[in-house]
């Protein structure tokens, strides 16, 4: 087989043809958690484990198993296990001082002297045991486990339940010795004294086969079977593995929130790499943010720990599991829940921009710094610009990418001109560091709009071709879109052209009813923005347009589509990020569903946005003779994309035919058809092309025509005719989406 590797741009040779037809677009659900996950260790050596319905905090004082009751519980439950006591007869095994905990897996070992304490994580629960290496003495084993919780002990047995009412319990069950033998004795685990109580009696040690292990299992029994109510998720693509990530708030209780992390691998219908955990400890952790630095290939996830009272981060690899240290910057923002970070990304070079909307008592104010690669982490953190309001209050809104060392990020955010936001605009400004070390620069801030309702900005775009969108009130009506492209205008950037009703120009849009939770994303060719819409009985579901924003114009693809129909969920978030590599123009928009009787979980829709059109037109001009050759299309004609024409059924010399499509008889040749303008613009010998489109938006709507050609195929047109036999294929005509 000879194959050609083309240029689209080597063959622009014929005009654009138009035709559309909109393509739905495919869901794809987050996957809950569902293993262990291991946390690093703090700077004081403490590690927190996550399983399903728990979690464990391994300190030097012992270690506390923390039941997940569920997000409805009020606060955490945890159970402090220390050992108290152990002893064989009248001779104790414990030593005074305790030796650290070490990790093999998810095993973690401690000596106490005369025996080695153990706990092992599962997805269902905690298995502790400890083991006694030889005897010291003769009698009984003893052990006396401290337990310090506020949960009620219940000694009813089997085991010991610590309970709480209408939420559950932990279940410290009945343990077995085991010696080294096999031989196997349950042992019934007692309530007494605050501690719990297992004796191994001396028949069994006085035959022992040592090692003696002592083992009973702890698990959780929760009321409330959600576990946990995922909310606030965001999306991003890195861009050279083309994998995804998506991170929100997990919570756990009222005052327990982690940073979960979902990482998918670049695949048309993605599949589910890992779930791990960027914040797991009591914290209650919130509004998380993410970005990408594509130099490193490393996502940035950052978010705010209400209880330290700071901002934190740390990067996360886009091809592993792999996570840096956590750092906390801004300390002292305190624990209002607004307080909420945001990322700018990079496309070429070695750092980002954090981008901090801070609330605290006294103020309201957005934190700039800048971060670098050291080759290991990030460090060389900057301070920035401080942007303060003229009075009132400042609402987060977004952060754009930039694309080299020369670009800037443009941040959006609306502002009150009062505490009570009685009168509100929509700001941005663009901020700079041009060689990765000077102290950030910033441009005059630019009003893009005001009025009684404008809330709820967001921007998206690189190199000078920008759109922002936001919330606004437009008189009785209901709150609908409004955007405005954001370009270099006289050497800074600022708005092209005039502000434009979004929802207005939508195609298919409805405009009486509520629209909320603006998104929008770019992929260096079109913008897709999204949105919340109520459905007329206060449930809200997202849908997405796909737009080409040439200077001030703003062309629409496709308008209102759908992204999640389930009806009686409700949506509470909605984020929008597009894919690299191999997902180029595919859009993620991320969700999380919300139901009276269910907890909020986080949904995946994937529009692409090049998916406008019919991408083929196939015409019958085969010779229809016996085994006429067949052609057939591979791929996507689509901006950024590769496609493969290929031919078969050949028994001559093969020949594919490239340029404008034209049908035309052959004299003599019977059914035998030419689809291709002769003479052609490009005659390839082989029985493949494949041609890669550029991410140029002047390629959309090209066309192209293909028709094969088998010279000296048996049965073809005759000789006489052409001077030797040949046979010609159907004709694919494509349209670059």
């Amino acid at each position: 087989m000879v194959m050609h590797h083309l240029t689209l741009a080597a063959l622009a040779l014929v005009p654009a043809l138009a035709g559309q037809q909109n393509a739905p677009p495919a869901t794809s659900p987050a996957t809950p958690f569902g293993g262990v996950h291991v946390a690093d260790p703090t700077e004081d050596g403490t590690v927190w484990v996550r399983g399903h319905r728990y979690k464990l905090c391994f300190a030097a004082a012992g270690l506390t198993f923390l039941p997940l009751f569920g997000p409805k519980a009020a606060r955490n439950f945890p159970v402090a296990f220390r050992l108290r006591e152990a002893r064989i007869g009248e001779n104790s095994l414990l030593e005074p001082t305790r030796q650290p905990w070490q990790r093999r897996g998810h095993l973690f070992t401690r000596g106490h002297g005369g025996l080695q304490e153990s706990w092992r994580a599962a997805a269902d629960g905690a298995e502790q045991s400890f083991t006694v290496a030889q005897p010291r003495g003769t009698g009984p084993l003893e052990l006396q486990i401290e337990v310090d919780t506020d949960l009620q002990a219940d000694e009813s047995g089997p085991g010991v339940r610590f309970h709480e009412a209408r939420l559950g319990h932990v279940h410290y069950g009945d343990a077995i010795a085991i010696d080294a033998s096999g031989k196997r004795l349950l042992l019934p685990v007692d309530w007494r004294e605050g501690a719990l109580h297992i004796v191994v009696p001396a028949s069994f040690t006085a035959s022992a086969s040592w090692p003696v292990v002592i083992d009973p299992l702890v698990a959780t029994f929760a009321i409330d079977t959600s576990v946990s109510d995922v909310q606030d998720a965001r999306v991003a693509c890195e861009p050279t593995t083309g994998n995804w990530l998506v991170v929100a708030e997990e919570h756990l209780s009222a005052t327990d929130v982690d940073i979960v992390c979902y990482r998918y691998d670049n695949a048309a219908t993605p599949s589910l790499l890992d779930t791990v955990f960027a914040e797991s400890s009591t914290d209650r952790s919130n509004n998380p943010g993410l970005g990408f630095v594509a130099q490193t290939q490393q996502f940035i996830v950052m978010w705010h720990n209400a209880t330290a009272g700071s901002f934190e981060w740390r990067t996360r690899s886009a091809g592993s599991t792999t996570m840096g240290i956590t750092t906390s910057m801004s300390q002292g923002v305190g624990s209002n829940l607004d307080n909420r970070p945001m990322v700018g990304s990079t496309l070429a070079g070695d750092r980002f921009l954090s981008v901090l909307f801070r609330r605290g008592p006294s103020f309201s104010d957005i934190l700039t710094t800048l971060s670098r690669s050291n080759g290991l982490n990030f460090d060389n953190l900057l301070l920035g610009p401080l942007l303060s309001p003229s009075s009132g209050t400042l609402v987060p809104g977004g952060v754009s990418v930039a694309a080299n060392s020369a670009d800037k990020w443009v941040v959006v955010w609306r502002e009150c001109a009062s505490a009570s936001c009685a009168s509100q605009q929509i700001r941005m400004q663009a901020v700079a560091s041009t060689n990765g070390s000077a102290p950030l620069t910033r441009e005059p801030v630019v009003a893009l709009d005001s009025g009684d309702l404008v809330d709820s900005p967001d921007i998206a775009g690189h190199s000078g071709n920008l759109l922002a969108v936001w919330r606004a009130s437009v008189g009785a009506t209901a709150p609908r879109l409004r955007g405005v492209p954001i370009g270099v205008v006289g050497g800074s950037y600022g708005p092209v052209g005039g502000v434009q009703d979004l929802t207005v120009q939508e195609p298919g849009a409805n405009n009486n009813r509520n629209k909320s939770n603006p998104t929008v994303s770019y992929d260096g060719c079109r913008f897709v923005y999204g949105y919340l819409e109520d459905d007329g009985t206060d449930l809200r579901y997202p849908h997405a347009a796909t737009v080409l924003v040439t200077g001030s114009s703003i062309a629409w693809h496709e308008g209102h589509l759908p992204l999640a129909t389930v009806a009686g969920f409700d949506c509470r978030s909605f984020d929008l990020g597009y894919g690299f590599a191999a997902n180029f123009g595919h859009h993620w928009g991320v969700f999380e569903q919300d139901s009276p009787a269910f907890t909020g979980n986080v949904h995946a829709a994937i529009v692409d946005a090049r998916h406008t059109g019919l991408t083929s037109v196939l015409t019958q001009t085969g010779c229809g003779v016996p085994n006429e050759p067949g052609i057939a299309l591979a791929g996507t004609p689509a901006l950024g994309r590769t496609f493969t024409v290929s031919l078969s059924g050949l028994n001559g010399l093969p020949f594919l035919l490239i340029g404008a499509q034209s049908t035309g008889t052959l004299q003599g040749c019977g059914t035998c058809m030419s689809g291709v303008q002769l003479p052609a613009a490009a005659v390839l010998v082989g029985t493949s092309s494949s041609i890669t489109v550029p991410r140029d938006p002047a390629f959309l709507r090209f066309r192209l025509a293909f028709q094969g050609l088998d010279l000296g195929h048996l049965g073809g047109c005759p000789p006489p005719v052409y001077g030797a036999d040949f046979a010609l294929t159907d004709t694919i005509a494509i349209q670059i989406l």
